[in-house]
């Protein structure tokens, strides 16, 4: 009788262990969880709705064009920046009489940067570094704490050469030769994106710009 009472006990007692080492290696299975998939950070933003529209032009200005840029017309230095994507849009005036056209070009670019501030620095500076140009800062507009505004006028007429640290470096070209021309600029960033916005011409007033540059930071959201 004792030996039939042992071994109902050691019968159990083995069906508890298996039934805990099930439970337990069930409950294990049901908290592990596959590691979170990671991924290179690209760039996926529409740039077209964040330029200018024609509503928020001067009078006598319209759009000439408005088109995304494409990496190959990027430069080396845009590109160890962490140039993604970019869009420019250029708009003008006709002016009066024989004053000549006024334009205005907006680039807005998208950086995969930790610092954007240190890429404001640098387009401005480089943009600084033409010779034949005279350059002053402008009162900042109200585009956030990475802005710089300048005014640029030219001394002569000779062709100048866009140095590499400039703004054609980071947005287009890496260098290009053209006779001099003064312009006013204002240049701001929010998150990864940048803008540059240049008006060129004898129209080419700084309250106008500011409005515009004001007006394109409010679509950054």
């Amino acid at each position: 009788m004792q030996r039939f009472v042992f071994s109902i006990l050691a019968l159990a007692a083995c069906a508890i262990l298996l039934c805990s080492g099930c439970t337990s290696t069930t409950g294990t299975q049901g908290t592990i969880t596959p590691p979170p998939v990671t991924s290179a950070s690209t760039a996926n933003i529409s740039l077209a709705p964040l330029a200018l529209a024609p509503a928020d032009l001067p009078a006598g200005f319209t759009q000439q064009s408005g088109r995304q840029k494409s990496a190959d017309e990027m430069s080396s230095l845009a590109k160890d920046l962490g140039w993604q994507e970019g869009y420019v849009a250029t708009f003008s005036s006709s002016g009066n009489g024989t004053a000549g056209s006024t334009s205005i070009t907006q680039t807005i670019t998208v950086y995969n940067a930790k610092n954007m501030s240190s890429i404001v620095s640098l387009v401005d500076a480089g943009e600084r570094q033409q010779a034949d140009l005279v350059f002053s800062g402008l009162p900042l507009p109200a585009t956030g704490p990475d802005t710089r505004a300048l005014s640029a006028i030219a001394v002569n007429t000779t062709p100048a050469t866009t140095t590499a640290g400039g703004l054609s470096a980071l947005s287009s070209e890496s260098g290009s030769s053209a006779p001099a021309e003064g312009y006013i600029e204002v240049i701001f960033a929010k998150s990864e994106i940048l803008e540059v916005i240049r008006m060129t011409g004898p129209g080419a007033q700084y309250d106008t710009l500011k409005t515009l540059a004001e007006t394109a930071y409010a679509k950054l959201g």
